[in-house]
């Protein structure tokens, strides 16, 4: 049998209220060059059931396997990348609906790259939708403040990031990379684009490419209420801290050969971290672009930065 092109990767757990529609909406893609592996985190719902019958109707595209004991999102996601084969991975999460070119475009616009040696990433925009699929916002980038220049911006990744995970399509040499994930890693697709800013070549499509299901039981949700809800709170939670990121870069800068100026950008945010010095956060502040634009935004993290005395707040 000819080999794939590209594999769909997909972590379920209990995800048996919308894992029809995301297959559903991944069966009609217009490029057809594919394969899908799920891999069941021990659901306690019928999630495993559902999937067994589409591996049953798509036996020539559809592999099923389950977890012998729970891994959590980030391990899953490491399993399933280590044991892909083909020259493309794409992320998939349980819960969204793909466009019907979504595949066909991300394909297109990695294959136009020359250099096939060269770690490649492509990502794109999102439209943000309810549980009945009733449209919030029609861009994620926009209503989250993101930009990405098509030049390579390390600050951006360190940060703020913005690269959703089931909005990327990656090349083996990107896998190779990557791999194996930091112990300490919280969130899979932050250690992809960041590895890849560094030494690959990032794809922004500005275009949303999937509907992003926004419910009481997704993950990226409840992260992102608790970002918001963490601002002038006598127990101040600054962006990006409590979630071990500072062993993340730790294990970057032991892992990977960088250049004098990258080591300098990652150890400032390694600094902001650490949150030794509030004169250093401050020109960092307005030097990198560690945190997301926006006006109100800038303005809630300087009265952040204020009001915390030191890490020991925390």
């Amino acid at each position: 049998m000819k080999q794939k092109k590209l594999t769909i990767l997909i972590a379920t757990y209990n995800g048996e209220l919308y894992i029809k529609e995301q297959l559903d909406s991944i069966l009609n893609q217009s490029f057809k060059d594919y394969k899908i592996i799920c891999q069941d985190d021990k659901s306690t719902d019928n999630t495993f059931f559902i999937l067994r019958k589409y591996q049953k109707k798509y036996p020539n595209i559809i592999t099923v396997v389950q977890n012998i004991k729970r891994l959590g999102i980030v391990a899953s996601f490491e399993k399933l990348i280590e044991n892909s084969d083909t020259e493309y991975i794409s992320l998939c999460d349980q819960d969204d609906i793909w466009q019907r070119d979504k595949l066909l475009i991300s394909i297109e616009l990695l294959e136009r790259v020359a250099n096939k040696e060269t770690p490649l990433l492509f990502h794109s925009d999102l439209t943000m939708v309810d549980s009945d699929l009733n449209r919030l916002h029609s861009s994620f980038f926009k209503k989250r403040g993101y930009s990405f220049p098509q030049e390579r911006k390390l600050d951006i990744m360190l940060g703020r990031s913005g690269i959703m995970g089931n909005t990327m399509v990656f090349n083996k040499k990107l896998k190779d990379a990557i791999l194996p994930f930091p112990k300490s890693l919280v969130v899979h697709d932050y250690w992809i684009a960041l590895v890849n800013e560094i030494i690959g070549k990032r794809i922004t499509y500005n275009h949303p490419l999937i509907n992003y299901r926004l419910h009481e039981k997704n993950g990226s949700l409840t992260l992102r209420k608790e970002s918001q809800n963490s601002f002038f709170k006598r127990n101040i939670i600054l962006p990006y801290q409590n979630i071990e990121r500072e062993e993340v870069l730790k294990e970057l800068l032991s892992r990977i050969l960088l250049e004098r100026e990258d080591k300098i950008i990652i150890q400032s945010f390694i600094d902001y971290l650490q949150f030794k010095n509030k004169i250093k956060i401050f020109f960092f502040l307005f030097k990198y672009d560690f945190f997301r634009n926006g006006f109100i935004y800038k303005l809630k993290l300087i009265g952040a930065i204020l009001w915390k005395k030191s890490r020991k707040s925390f």
